[in-house]
């Protein structure tokens, strides 16, 4: 049986599909440039980087999937955007990349984010003006992020308090406190046992006890203690 090299492609864009879908959505953090027309980036993610103009062709890939960029307005207001992968312009990168050379759907790419740039900057300005233009009751994206921001700082100070003290919070029960007790108690009891089996000329001196090398002694010696007792330390 004949299977087309196309339906292997297909089958095999599907698949690394699948995978794109299951990743994280690409991020970038992004200033607005004194010259006011185009942003500076750096990518959002375990450890920040600079976004360099090669990286364009990879974000408007990621993008195609799922992406956001988080710009700070000149008012200082940060707002989150979707880069919206179905749109008419994504569309025709799509269909550009059946016919197109690599350096032609490179330049598309970067003319891409150019447009994306130019869309993000517009609306953040008119988001601005909305903004100051509001009275009394305020509502602005900015304002949910940056609320957001101070619980997942409120949030992380009590997750550091907690590992900080989870010692003391596991072991300050009556519960935790009673078997410690029970603990300290058994094994002093054990020790006594141990020190009478050692005294020379007793009944047991012959009873051996083997020490791990870190002092613990495996109870499982003990299973004979009372036969052994019973056979060597019965009055005669």
């Amino acid at each position: 049986m004949k299977i087309r090299f196309g339906a292997i492609l297909a089958a095999a864009s599907v698949v690394v599909g699948a995978q794109v879908a299951l990743a994280e959505p690409a991020e970038i953090s992004c200033n607005i440039r004194e010259s006011g027309g185009s942003m500076s980036c750096q990518w959002v993610s375990k450890e920040r980087k600079s976004m360099s103009p090669e990286d364009i062709p990879l974000f408007i890939d990621e993008a195609q999937v799922a992406a956001y960029v988080t710009l700070k307005s000149r008012k200082g207001m940060e707002r989150t955007y979707f880069v919206d992968g179905q749109s008419a312009q994504f569309k025709r990168l799509m269909d550009l990349k059946k016919s197109a050379s690599i350096s032609e759907i490179n330049k598309a790419k970067s003319d891409l984010f150019s447009e994306i740039e130019k869309k993000t900057i517009k609306l953040s300005d008119e988001l601005d003006g909305q903004a100051a233009a509001a009275e009394l009751v305020k509502y602005d994206s900015s304002i949910t992020n940056d609320k957001f921001r101070r619980e997942m700082r409120n949030m992380t100070v009590e997750l550091d308090g907690f590992k900080k003290n989870r010692d003391k919070v596991c072991t300050s029960t009556p519960a935790f406190e009673q078997m410690s007790k029970a603990n300290a108690s058994l094994q002093q009891t054990l020790s006594n046992i141990l020190y009478a089996f050692q005294t020379p000329d007793s009944c047991m001196s012959d009873f051996k006890i083997f020490k791990d090398k870190d002092g613990t002694v495996d109870l499982r010696q003990l299973d004979s203690v009372a036969q052994k007792f019973n056979s060597q330390c019965k009055k005669k």
